[in-house]
């Protein structure tokens, strides 16, 4: 008797857009739900809610590895952690720009990272863009002068035009 050892089928997957189907994705968004709602109930639950969502979202990407759970959670997680290192008071007024962009930025980073992790790998670096742009707002007003602000400004304008000409130009060569 011969016996065959096929290898086992790929994984299959069926997405749509970046968004996982199934019943890990139906579980998520009955957690998502319910943190959301429970926020309604208990005072003060409210600073932690994107937090949780973000932690949601992480544990059904670990689960799946799907890149579609990669994005909510390092945006919720870098909106989740300025909610939660403003409202703590541990920074003042005048840091509340600097930790928001910061924070932002931090969460982009982690979407990139993540879809490093993610199967199949995600290697696209659109994550990297608002992570550097914020990062870079983040910076100037952290570092408390508003002069930077306006050259980060214009450094990003510069760069906008340079990659749009870029894309014309070899979209021109192209035709």
């Amino acid at each position: 008797m011969v016996t065959s050892t096929a290898p086992a089928p790929a994984r299959q997957r069926r997405v749509e857009g970046v968004v996982p189907e199934g019943r890990l994705l139906g579980i998520t968004l009955l957690i998502i739900g319910t943190i959301i709602a429970a926020g309604f109930v208990f005072d003060d639950l409210d600073r932690y809610t994107l937090l949780a969502v973000s932690a949601t979202c992480l544990v059904a990407f670990a689960l799946s590895r799907e890149y579609g759970f990669a994005i909510p959670a390092g945006i919720t997680g870098g909106l989740g952690t300025a909610v939660l290192f403003i409202t703590s008071g541990t920074f003042g007024p005048a840091a509340t720009p600097g930790v928001l962009f910061l924070s932002v930025a931090g969460g982009f980073a982690a979407v990139w990272i993540l879809g490093l992790l993610a199967a199949p790998i995600e290697r696209h670096p659109w994550p990297l863009v608002p992570a550097a742009v914020l990062g870079s707002l983040g910076v100037a007003f952290a570092a408390g002068q508003p002069g930077a602000i306006a050259w980060v400004q214009v450094g990003i304008a510069l760069v906008i035009i340079v990659a749009g000409l870029g894309l014309v130009l070899r979209r021109t060569h192209e035709a």
